[in-house]
């Protein structure tokens, strides 16, 4: 059914960039078909690798889920891309016995991501008001974790990617790598459903899979946006 389901979604898709109403509106709205397509193939992937787990409908609902299935007690908790400090602030809040890290130039992107997030985008001309139990560590990812690591290099029982950038993700799981184990909870900011989707956040992850052996199960997604939870199986 659910083959079906997709395949029918998909032709709804192929019927309506067909239809003359498309044709005469939107024949030449690139960024309209590429987000469309990208929808396509999330709900595609969700059908084939995340159908057997609950979503929910807000990026802090999926932290919520994730939370629950922290099991390293005295596991570091990592934040990269901290922007506003919103999120960051409400994992801290969740999680009021621990020490809550968060990782971020506040330069703004160090490259162009996508169409409306250029070099810089993300820049802010002051840190953000963060909780009590929230030590921010401001540099680009690659200057600052060495020694961070040097002082902190417990198993990461948490970890929330928010940078981006495929480039990004990589130094994090490069660097981490060792640090990831069995139990380790991931949340990905942008995982999927953008253009591109599966040369970001995704490639990086993937990729750190392949290389170490690592193995991971899904344990919830935003049906409504980007973000997606993991907890590592095998470390």
């Amino acid at each position: 059914m659910k083959k079906y389901l997709s395949a029918a979604f998909t032709n709804f898709l192929l019927n309506f960039f067909k239809s003359h109403a498309f044709r005469s509106s939107f024949n030449h709205d690139i960024a309209l078909a590429r987000s469309l397509k990208s929808l396509s193939t999330t709900v595609d992937y969700v059908d084939n690798k995340m159908s057997h787990i609950p979503s929910v409908d807000h990026h802090l609902k999926v932290h919520d889920v994730a939370i629950q299935s922290i099991s390293i007690p005295d596991g570091l908790i990592l934040e990269f891309g901290v922007f506003s400090g919103k999120t960051i602030n409400h994992i801290a809040e969740k999680l009021p016995g621990h020490q809550v890290y968060g990782f971020d130039s506040f330069e703004g992107l160090p490259e162009f991501w996508r169409d409306g997030y250029e070099k810089g985008h993300f820049a802010v001309t002051e840190l953000p008001q963060v909780a009590a139990n929230v030590t921010l560590v401001k540099g680009w990812f690659d200057q600052t974790l060495p020694d961070f690591k040097a002082k902190n290099d417990s198993a990461l029982a948490y970890l929330h990617v928010d940078c981006d950038l495929y480039s990004s993700a990589k130094t994090i799981f490069d660097m981490l790598k060792d640090n990831i184990v069995a139990g380790t909870v991931i949340v990905f900011d942008e995982y999927f459903n953008y253009p591109g989707w599966m040369e970001g956040e995704f490639k990086a992850f993937h990729e750190f899979l392949a290389e170490t052996g690592k193995e991971y199960k899904y344990l919830t997604y935003n049906v409504k946006h980007e973000q997606v939870a993991v907890v590592m199986t095998k470390g």
